[in-house]
């Protein structure tokens, strides 16, 4: 069987695009992966011998702007090229992992026959799968949907895939040790996403220092903004301690130190607290296309295990409030409470639903 894998962009659209590769990989089956011109994940997929093809196509405003003249030329132009793409490979299926050039992969398999399939991983349909839902064979879901699941389509909850390392949390001390914490110390990680977060910067610390307790913190503030986060500690008083680096490449590490944390409540994220089991104080994007973190953030809430805060209810009081009120870290599943699979589980259930879809043209 042969699978085209319409993904790239960003890593929460990247990675379970691979995910899916390797497990049909290891089932026996080919994959091509479409992604956008210039895309960065092509560096990934050549140095994992994967072969993909480059799509000309540029997401658009969506707000008024001068971009939408040239939108239906760029459209026809990458359906042409897709159309192409298809008729010399041959695929059984087309799987779209969300983000805009889904939409064009989802419309030229239709026009050539070939059954689709799209990966949602947020608990809000993005713009291009709900678009591209009533012309798919099948839907695949990281998170239960807030909303009515499109007409026709019976969605399957797969989760979404995460990297393997990220299943199962480590030792807590030997992952403090490594980052120079107290090992023995409760610890609280910050997340801000990949570009950080001024408001979590600048009010997580003296929420910290509010709470009264001994901890401390291992903050990932996003690249230029360590000033700004090491001045927040300072002006916190000595109640908390804490560890503030840009970025931190072994997330694994970063999510088996902590006992809670404070973060957004992008799709990646929420399922690597899942599989982390990690209890958090979610904070949405407030600018996030259709809030859909918010909508992330209230489905995670239902396990028990996290509590949402607006960003604009972000103070020192309700984040230390949120934060006392957090559960222990829990040696269960959260994700089996709102019927997910195991983490490790994730991307064979969606290769499942890939191969179930490929059988109506084989």
């Amino acid at each position: 069987m042969r699978v085209a894998i319409a993904c790239g962009g960003t890593g929460g659209h990247f990675y379970p695009g691979y995910a899916l590769s390797q497990e049909l990989r290891k089932r026996g089956h080919e994959t091509l992966f479409l992604v956008r011109d210039g895309d960065p994940a092509r560096e990934s997929l050549a140095a994992a011998d994967l072969p993909s093809v480059e799509i000309r196509l540029r997401g658009f405003s969506r707000r008024p702007s001068l971009s939408w003249l040239s939108a239906p030329f760029q459209t026809l132009f990458a359906l042409r090229t897709l159309a192409r793409v298809f008729r010399s490979y041959r695929p059984h299926a087309v799987a779209g992992m969300g983000a805009y050039l889904t939409g064009a992969a989802a419309v030229a398999a239709r026009l050539c026959g070939i059954p689709i399939v799209l990966h949602e991983a947020n608990a809000r349909l993005g713009l291009s799968n709900r678009a591209c839902a009533r012309i798919a064979d099948a839907l695949a879901l990281g998170l239960p949907l807030a909303e009515k699941p499109p007409v026709g389509l019976a969605p399957v909850l797969t989760g979404t895939p995460i990297r393997p390392e990220l299943h199962r949390a480590g030792d807590a001390g030997a992952a403090r040790a490594a980052l120079g914490l107290e090992p023995g110390l409760k610890t609280v990680l910050i997340l801000g996403g990949s570009q950080g977060s001024r408001a979590l910067n600048t009010r997580v610390p003296g929420a910290l220092a509010a709470l009264g307790a001994p901890l401390q913190a291992y903050h990932l503030c996003g690249k230029g903004r360590l000033e700004e986060t090491r001045a927040a500690y300072a002006a916190a008083g000595p109640g908390v301690t804490a560890v503030v680096a840009e970025y931190d490449a072994d997330m694994a590490r970063a999510f088996s130190a902590a006992d809670a944390a404070v973060c957004r409540a992008g799709a990646s994220t929420a399922a690597e607290l899942l599989a982390a089991a990690l209890p958090a104080v979610l904070v949405p994007y407030p600018y996030a296309a259709g809030d859909h973190q918010a909508f992330n953030a209230r489905a995670l809430e239902r396990t028990g295990l996290y509590r949402m805060l607006r960003e604009e209810a972000l103070g020192e009081k309700t984040l230390s409030d949120a934060l006392a009120a957090l559960p222990d870290r829990s040696a269960a599943d959260p994700g089996s409470e709102i019927g997910l699979p195991r983490p490790e589980e994730s991307a064979s259930r969606l290769a499942d639903v890939v191969e179930e879809a490929a059988k109506t043209i084989e």
